[in-house]
This record gives structure tokens, C-alpha cells and sequence, in this order.
């Protein structure tokens, strides 16, 4: 019920994060392996309250869309669902928490992660419920390790360096947190066209419901034309090296076109799932090729 491939995928996204803006623990002004593993169980914590909170009020589509999860196969009680997720929201914010302490009481981490988690439960709560708005939260909350490393003050320590500026920073990692948006949302569409029918009858109103089936498979399918596109913008502008075009190129392309095929093809899941692990592949390329230089 965590979502362990999600979690795992949030976490190499931190680690790449700080490895793109060189602060990395043990580097000149990197940030302590204490806050890195802080991180790491807060945003674990963090996903997985959400996503147990989320199948708890989504029990009824899950019977029609996912029988086979704890919650609907009877394998695990609500009560200890509920238990469960109040449990891990409680200590995603106390990581947030003892992050702020190994700053010094700088209040950044900690005001981060209980935003985070406000985030989490309105979206649960709400925002799921607003078609379209629902995919491209679910694709702002796959940024959210990239924005921690954005704003995370690890020039508050006294080193004889001279950190980068929030410019800078911004432009190593925006062009992640703009793949990593286009795709989440492109395969939260395809998620949706997946459960089109489940979701129909539970009542639950999503963008290819509202918009018509042919039409949220193109949107889909545009986001994923227009991710391909901008793979020599990074470039262009000086942030990568061009070995990060080759290889995404190379690995991008065959991906893509098979994921608008099996799109085409109406294997909505297969879409979907070759979508996240395409992420997850681009940043090892991203990384392999910053490292090659």
C-alpha cells in the first residue's frame, strides 16, 4: 500500500537533486548524511500516509478497479489503515522537524515537510476530485524532492565556499522538474483512462470522463511529444552536457514511441507503467551523462 517503487523513485530524485547542484554529502558544502537520511524517511513516511489514506477513501472505485489490494481483497482492516497513515504523517514532519534541528532551528525543512503533507491530504481529500487539477498535482508532488534541494539552506554552514545562487540552482534543476511534471502527467491521464470504467461507476468525474476518451489519449500523448522536443533546451542553455541529449535520445525515443502505440492500442496499463519507469531511466541518464561530463 506504500507504493515501494515510488518511494524509491522520490528518493534517487533527492539524491540526484543534490548531486546536480554538487552538494551531496561530502562534498565542499554539501549537506550532512544525518539530513539526507532525514529526508529520505520523510519523504518514504510521506508517500506512503498518502497513498494508504488514498485507498482508504477510494475503497469503493478499488473494488471495481483494484480488487486485488489489501484494502478491497479484506486483507487489511480500515482501523489499521487509519492507525497506519496517521503514524507516518507523524513522523514525515518530525523528520521535518530534526532536519531543522541539524540547521540550527532553520525553520526550511521543517515548514517544507508539514506543507507537504498538507498537500498530500487536500489532494486526497479534494483536489482528486477536480479533473485534470488531480494529474498535475499528482505531477507537482513528483517534483517535490527537487524543490527541497532548491530551497534546502545548505549554505548555513560556515565553509570557506561560496554556494550557488538560487539561479543557478534553478537552472540545473529545472529541466528534471519539467520532465519529471510532463510525464507524471501525461501518465496520471493514462492511469485515468485505465479506470475509466470503475471510475464511471463509482460516480468519480476525471479528465477523459469530462473531456472524451480520444481526447485525453491525444493530450497524453502531446505531453509526451513535447517532453521529446524539449531534450536540447538544457543543452542549448549550458546546464548539460550534450552526452545528456545522445543518451536521452536514444533511450527516450524507442520508450516514447511505444508508450503513444500502446496508447493507440488502448493497453492504457502498459502506457502508464513504461511512462514511470522512462522517469526513472532519465535520471540515471541525466546523472551518467553529468558525471561523463
Amino acid at each position: 500500500m506504500m507504493r515501494p517503487v515510488n518511494i524509491v523513485i522520490a528518493v534517487i530524485t533527492l539524491v540526484v537533486g543534490y548531486f546536480l547542484l554538487g552538494e551531496l554529502p561530502g562534498s565542499v558544502n554539501g549537506i550532512c548524511i544525518t539530513a539526507l537520511v532525514l529526508q529520505v524517511f520523510a519523504f518514504a513516511f510521506a508517500i506512503g500516509f498518502a497513498n494508504i489514506q488514498n485507498d482508504i477513501l477510494d475503497l469503493e472505485s478499488d473494488k471495481l478497479n483494484r480488487p486485488e489490494r489489501p484494502l478491497p481483497s479484506g486483507k487489511l482492516s480500515v482501523t489499521a489503515a487509519k492507525r497506519t497513515w496517521i503514524t507516518l504523517l507523524v513522523a514525515c514532519v518530525l523528520c521535518g522537524v530534526a532536519d531543522s534541528a541539524l540547521l540550527r532551528f532553520n525553520a526550511t525543512p521543517a515548514i517544507f515537510f508539514i506543507l507537504l503533507t498538507a498537500l498530500l491530504i487536500a489532494y486526497n481529500v479534494k483536489l482528486k476530485h477536480i479533473p485534470l487539477l488531480k494529474n498535475m498535482t499528482v505531477a507537482f508532488l513528483c517534483m517535490t524532492p527537487l524543490i527541497l534541494t532548491l530551497f534546502y539552506p545548505t549554505d548555513i554552514r560556515e565553509a570557506d565556499y561560496e554556494s550557488l545562487d538560487f539561479a543557478t540552482k534553478l537552472g540545473f534543476l529545472y529541466p528534471a522538474m519539467m520532465f519529471a511534471f510532463l510525464l507524471t502527467t501525461a501518465r496520471e491521464i493514462y492511469k485515468d483512462l485505465e479506470d475509466e470504467l470503475g471510475d464511471l461507476k463509482a460516480g468519480i468525474m476525471t479528465f477523459p470522463l469530462i473531456a472524451g476518451v480520444e481526447t485525453a489519449r491525444r493530450f497524453a500523448g502531446a505531453l509526451i511529444i513535447f517532453t521529446w522536443i524539449l531534450l536540447p533546451l538544457p543543452v542549448m542553455q549550458g546546464y548539460y552536457p550534450a552526452s545528456f541529449l545522445v543518451s536521452t535520445a536514444f533511450i527516450f525515443t524507442p520508450c516514447f514511441t511505444y508508450i503513444i502505440i500502446q496508447a493507440h492500442r488502448k493497453n492504457y496499463r502498459k502506457s502508464q507503467t513504461v511512462t514511470k519507469y522512462a522517469m526513472l531511466i532519465g535520471i540515471i541518464a541525466l546523472v551518467a551523462s553529468m558525471a561523463i561530463g
